[in-house]
């Protein structure tokens, strides 16, 4: 981050992600950059996490903020092995390591639109009762933020990064259906501590959102 101010970084990469890719890609050393990145994604998950766990108490909203912020580092983890193929495909040449900083910037966008999002997920969250509600509510707003974080892969073509954008497009869709049935394996999340798994068993995650979403009715 030799050329990022630490203090306005955040709105650096909001305003011109092309310039943290740019970073990510050219700059002698990453690992800096690497580790701001993660830890914008994971305390933007997390702080998402919580505001849909307030549902629940405040006891279940700490429990969620955890699961969110894992669940988001687990899913990275898992499809850092398909960002690498898929950007090969698409024409990129970074080294795995540069590559991983490119990864992440649009992860931490996402990170950011997601804690942007949280006091508002918050508010329903503490006035409604409806869990179907908070189930539909909380989908919604997380895919106005995965709609608008996908703004760095269009940066790295622009920067010649990669020749095709499908491959890069097709890898955030794997991680995005990754992190779904991310949240159905660490289910419940909005139920009182100690509450048995709903549905029992192994479940694919549509099932799993469609049984709360008719909670609602």
């Amino acid at each position: 981050m030799n050329a990022i101010n630490t203090r306005t970084s955040v709105a650096e990469l909001l305003r011109n992600p092309d310039t943290c890719l740019g970073h990510a890609c050219e700059d002698a050393r990453t690992g800096g950059l690497t580790a701001f990145l993660l830890l914008l994604s994971l305390a933007g998950s997390a702080a998402f996490g919580f505001a849909i766990g307030s549902f629940a108490g405040w006891g279940v909203a700490f429990l969620d903020a955890a699961k969110m912020a894992g669940i988001m580092l687990f899913s990275f983890a898992l499809c850092y092995p398909t960002l690498y193929v898929f950007s090969a495909l698409g024409g990129c040449k970074l080294s795995p390591k540069r590559l991983l900083a490119l990864g992440l910037v649009p992860m931490a966008v996402l990170g950011c639109l997601l804690a942007a999002l949280s006091p508002i997920m918050w508010l329903f969250s503490v006035s409604t009762e409806s869990v179907g509600f908070i189930v539909f509510f909380s989908c919604g707003l997380a895919a106005v933020a995965v709609y608008f974080a996908q703004r760095p892969l269009l940066c790295a073509k622009e920067r010649g990064l990669v020749i095709s954008l499908v491959g890069m497009r097709v890898w955030f869709f794997v991680l995005i259906v990754v992190a779904l049935q991310s949240v159905t394996l660490v289910r419940p999340m909005l139920s009182p501590l100690g509450a048995e798994r709903t549905p029992q068993g192994k479940c694919f995650f549509l099932e799993h959102f469609k049984s709360a979403i008719l909670e609602m009715r």
